[in-house]
């Protein structure tokens, strides 16, 4: 519940923990404040009381922690985009860690410190590929405040990758006002829009579109406008190139939102089979969305499941499937619920699932009772974990574990630097295997 407004405290921030916010303690009781850093000492103005803890606002870093700089984002104190960019890149990896293994320890009772790699490095800015922006009553179009439905207006993101901030903004001011707008950049110059707001908004869209000379391009890389998910102008898809495939990925259809962690996740994979799982046999790739590990990992197997219930995400697969002659003839793509395919008979007997590999990459609420109770029963030589959220993990790993399973390897992910978002790759394999891999 709220507190009324007391008197300022004054106190050390010890660590960061999940969702970025400083850890203190006053008088025996957890303070959490955000956008402060380990080793600050700050002035805070408690705001809310919880059982155990309670929330306050910074109001004066009296001591910046060794980790602490200035942020480089002229919109970071009121933007909710970011929330670790006044720290340096090390102690942001260190913070992300940490929330890595307290989550895998208090929440799994999973000790991984003794097989935890570092993340591989990768840009700190200009590697975002996707970004929804909110409309502004008398500015430009932004990004709402952290915990409020205050929109603050961007004339620059630096954590897009260009054309964003050099293109890409400028021109959205011309369009007709509109309430959301989703932008989607390729890595290579092209970029597409999705335009959510009033159908009357169509006639002056197309107008606008129209005047473009000799049918080009109305500015420079754009591939396509979409008003309320229909086609205006252009194609409803981007081409992106990962680690030497191209997908094909529809306005509405999820993919990573960093290229290249997203390459550095399936270079991750590939060394760990490599390593560990004979080459051959079947792999499940599960919630696997475009196909970005069928098309990565095709060359090392026989037969390749690729589930997702998303059907625009379905549809990709199969076109990139087609596409793609190391998947073509051995990758079957299923359009369905995890847990309602893998029950299904005829799945069952596709794929000899004692020597499969099945990768999991589920959305934030993890994988859930029935997929895990499925996997208990298929009981596949091994799973590869990518997962955005370490509670959901934490809970999924010590179930795995529960049924059989040893943890053989955790890297972090840099999928989103600049914020607390901890993405994680984790090995588990049966524990009745024998592995001449790597296992720290």
């Amino acid at each position: 519940m709220d507190k009324p407004a007391e008197t300022t405290i004054e106190l050390v921030i010890d660590k960061l923990v999940t969702g970025g916010r400083g850890l203190g303690r006053h008088e025996g009781q957890a303070i959490f404040v955000p956008r402060t850093a380990p080793g600050d000492r700050v002035r805070v103005r408690p705001s809310r009381s919880h059982k155990g803890y309670r929330e306050a606002d910074l109001l004066e870093v009296l001591a910046a922690g060794p980790g602490r700089h200035p942020a480089p984002c002229p919109h970071y104190e009121r933007c909710g985009g970011c929330d670790l960019q006044h720290l340096d890149e090390q102690t942001q990896a260190a913070a992300r860690r940490d929330i890595l293994l307290d989550c895998l320890g208090r929440l799994g009772n999973l000790d991984v410190s003794g097989c935890l790699d570092e993340a591989d490095a990768g840009p700190a800015f200009g590697y975002r590929n996707r970004l929804r922006l909110t409309a502004h009553p008398t500015g430009p179009y932004g990004l709402k405040r952290s915990g409020t439905r205050e929109v603050v207006p961007l004339d620059v993101c630096p954590i897009m990758a260009p054309p964003f901030t050099e293109t890409v903004l400028p021109w959205l001011r011309f369009l007709p006002p509109v309430d959301q707008i989703v932008v989607r950049l390729d890595g290579r110059g092209g970029w597409l829009v999705s335009l959510y707001g009033p159908v009357a908004r169509q006639r002056a869209l197309k107008r606008l579109l129209a005047e473009t000379p000799d049918g080009g391009e109305p500015v420079a890389g754009l591939q396509g406008v979409l008003l309320n998910n229909r086609p205006q102008w252009g194609r409803m898809y981007l081409i992106l190139h990962v680690a030497g495939h191209k997908f094909r990925v529809s306005h509405q259809s999820f993919f990573q939102g960093n290229l290249a962690a997203a390459e550095a996740a399936l270079r991750t994979v590939r060394s760990w089979l490599e390593a560990d799982h004979p080459a051959g046999g079947d792999l499940a790739d599960l919630y696997g969305g475009v196909g970005l590990f069928t098309l990565g990992l095709a060359d090392r197997f026989d037969r390749i499941l690729c589930v997702d219930s998303d059907p625009s995400a379905a549809l990709d697969a199969r076109e990139n499937v087609r596409r793609e002659p190391a998947a073509r003839d051995k990758a079957v793509i299923r359009e369905g619920a995890v847990q309602a395919v893998l029950a299904d008979p005829d799945v069952r007997a596709s794929l000899a699932w004692e020597r499969a590999c099945v990768v999991v990459d589920p959305p934030r609420a993890g994988l859930g009772k029935p997929v895990l109770a499925a996997l208990a029963e298929i009981r596949p030589r091994s799973v590869m974990y990518l997962s955005c959220d370490p509670a959901t993990l934490a809970r999924d790993c010590a179930a795995l574990v529960a049924g059989g399973y040893q943890v053989r390897r955790v890297r972090p992910v840099a999928m989103f630097p600049q914020s607390s978002h901890v993405e994680t790759l984790v090995h588990l394999a049966r524990e009745s295997l024998e592995y001449p891999g790597r296992l720290s």
